[in-house]
């Protein structure tokens, strides 16, 4: 075995900027970067005639037998720096006579087959100081918080004084041993040591020491355990890697979540891991129903399938079997949109639509099934009957996370990954994670995609995720509520998120929104935001032609005049509306007569002024209160207003309400 492979126990675990993520027992260090001032301190202690003897040091046996026989015990062992290499790589602790005639062999074996510098170097990032710490490289972390470049000169005299007893002089449990060691250690170097700074000197910086505080984040213990985990997947065995992870530091220190509380954060581009909170079981591999959330892929077949965003969907009391399912509100409104329907979260249209995406309701549970299950991929607990449609399914936030990575990605759920780099004990690259797709969703069309997190987006900024929308976040997402746990799942162009608090009788608005809201603002401030992209295809390049702006190429091109001035219809008022109809029927005259009588048509029955007409201008859908404060009045305005309040006064009295408040804020009631 080489001489090289030390401490097979112990990772060195790197956050994604390298800060170490638990205080490092293993850094390897090349000799070329140790101070020259700590290798000749170690020497001049352990081992004075290091680059002279082959190994064994033959005044130094002798002297340490002479010792040993005096004690008639083993006192001393007189070893070389090779001898202790020997030990700690290939024996025990033990002393006996046996281990040192096997140690002094391996030495001289060690002497022949490595050169000089070679063992210098192994033994220096072998050498145990203590607290599970080998080699300078970490024992310089962990004592001192610094990298082993950056160590002043009582800090490497205390390390040389811990490799003579490292539990008897541990800067933890005896730090005034530790100390008082270094000023031996002191005591003990020639004159020619000191340059620039004197023994007294030196000696009062040692007593003024503190060590860096043995302490680390209980909560990064379970990202660890997760990078442990896959380890085992790539094969990684033994130990003395270091292992740069996906997690960002930054991210996961700015939210603090409760015992009942797990959240995980992807890169839903590369598949990267950037943070998770709460326990490894909890995140990765806890069942609990996810209500709601569920709406969106069951709602995007049924886009797919030719249903659309104005689709009228029933909202009363329904009764399916033994099952009598209840709005979250228990108010029923007749009938709403399917973009009413999944921004609000209604269950009962929601429930209705999941009936009707295949032939029969039992089909359309198996299609959804099959979709979740086999195109999707979410592992999980499946129930076989329409409670399905709100959400019975049960499974974790990390599956749910992927498997709403389909949504920004049109179809793409990347593979998801946390160790992103391995390092060998030398420091060479040995492992890197280059992104892959995990799967690809092709029964969707970018059209229906697009549609789908157009509503998503209304979710937050008008819907039940309201509370969670951040300015200048392109935040989309959807809240899920069960008997036993409360969801939000989240996503920009380029994270995703899902936190699910546990417990009964929970709001998710009260619950995993706000802690939602505090994630996508650390997302926010420590990246870059990215958009969800947007499809564009011929039709909806078509669309951004205005029928205003140029109606010949706008006709020709094939769009339908009259939608486009539905479109518009509430977005000027009405002389506004007039004009631009003018202007462009006088350009279309003589080449499209028969458009410009349907749209002389529309004009009358939809262009039609409050004072002419109240009751039209109403039931046309245009705003009153923006009316009357365009209006300039005069005589013959005023009392036509007058004449408006008594006709809409028990028709319409919301109306009449603006009407007379309009004349009393201009003192005319």
């Amino acid at each position: 075995m080489s001489i090289f492979l030390v401490n097979s126990n112990y990772n060195t675990y790197l956050f994604d900027n390298n800060q170490f993520i638990l205080p490092t027992k293993y850094k390897y260090i090349k000799l070329e970067d140790i101070p020259n001032e700590l290798i000749y301190s170690i020497l001049w202690s352990e081992d004075r005639e290091f680059f002279e003897h082959n190994g064994i040091n033959i005044k130094a046996l002798t002297r340490a037998a002479l010792i040993n026989i005096k004690h008639l015990s083993i006192v001393q062992g007189g070893s070389t720096i090779t001898q202790q290499l020997a030990k700690t790589v290939y024996l025990s602790n033990e002393r006996n006579i046996k281990r040192k005639i096997m140690d002094m062999m391996l030495a001289f074996f060690l002497e022949r087959s490595y050169t000089k510098e070679e063992i210098l170097e192994a033994y220096l990032n072998s050498v145990y100081l203590g607290n599970d710490i080998s080699g300078v490289g970490a024992a310089a972390q962990r004592y001192f918080g610094k990298d082993v470049q950056d160590l002043s000169t009582e800090e490497i005299l205390v390390l040389i004084g811990i490799v003579n007893g490292p539990e008897i002089y541990n800067p933890y449990k005896y730090p005034q041993r530790a100390k008082a060691q270094a000023g031996i250690v002191l005591n003990s170097l020639p004159d020619s040591f000191f340059t620039l700074e004197t023994r007294d000197e030196i000696g009062k910086k040692i007593e003024d020491l503190i060590f860096y505080p043995q302490s680390y984040n209980e909560r990064y213990l379970n990202l660890v355990y997760r990078v442990k985990k896959e380890e085992e997947l790539i094969g990684l065995k033994g130990g003395g890697y270091t292992i740069k992870t996906t997690y960002n530091k930054s991210l996961f220190d700015s939210v603090t979540l409760d015992e009942n509380s797990s959240a995980i954060v992807l890169n839903n581009k590369t598949g990267e891991i950037l943070s998770f909170w709460g326990g490894e079981y909890n995140v990765f591999y806890s069942n609990k129903q996810i209500g709601s959330s569920i709406k969106p892929f069951y709602y995007i077949l049924a886009l797919e399938k030719g249903y659309d965003e104005k689709t009228i969907l029933p909202d009363y009391p329904m009764k399916f079997g033994d099952w009598e399912p209840q709005n979250y509100d228990k108010t029923y409104r007749g009938s709403v949109t399917l973009k009413e329907a999944l921004i609000n979260s209604i269950n009962i249209p929601s429930i209705y639509l999941a009936m009707h995406i295949d032939i029969s309701p039992q089909q359309s549970i198996e299609t959804i099934k099959n979709f979740l299950l086999n195109e999707v991929g979410i592992k999980g607990v499946y129930s076989d009957d329409l409670t399905l449609s709100l959400g019975t399914l049960e499974t974790s936030p990390y599956e749910l996370a992927k498997a709403y990575s389909i949504f920004p990605n049109y179809g793409i759920i990347p593979a998801s990954y946390v160790i992103a780099e391995v390092y060998d004990r030398k420091g060479n690259l040995i492992y890197k994670k280059y992104p892959k797709i995990e799967r690809k969703i092709n029964s969707i069309s970018n059209k229906t995609y697009s549609q789908m997190n157009s509503i998503l987006r209304e979710v937050v900024t008008e819907g039940t995720g309201k509370s969670a929308n951040v300015p200048d976040l392109d935040l989309h997402g959807k809240t899920g509520t069960s008997d036993t746990a409360a969801w939000f799942i989240g996503f920009t162009g380029g994270h995703i998120f899902s936190v699910m608090v546990e417990g009964e009788n929970l709001l998710s608005s009260s619950s995993a929104v706000p802690i939602s809201k505090n994630i996508a603002n650390s997302i926010l401030y420590l990246s870059t935001s990215k958009d969800v992209p947007l499809y564009a295809s011929l039709e909806t390049t078509k669309k951004k032609i205005s029928f205003f702006d140029n109606p010949i190429e706008f006709i020709s091109t094939g769009e339908n005049v009259i939608d486009f001035l539905n479109s518009v219809k509430y977005e000027f008022s009405i002389n506004e509306m007039k004009s631009k109809i003018n202007e462009s029927l006088n350009v279309i005259e003589y080449v499209y007569p028969d458009v410009v009588i349907l749209v002389r048509k529309w004009e009358s029955e939809n262009l039609i002024d409050f004072l002419e007409d109240p009751v039209a201008f109403i039931q046309n859908g245009f705003d009153l209160s923006k009316y009357l404060y365009d209006l300039k009045l005069d005589e013959s305005s005023i009392v036509k207003l007058k004449k408006a309040y008594i006709q809409l006064l028990y028709i319409y009295p919301d109306q009449a309400l603006i009407i007379e408040n309009f004349l009393k804020e201009k003192s005319l009631w």
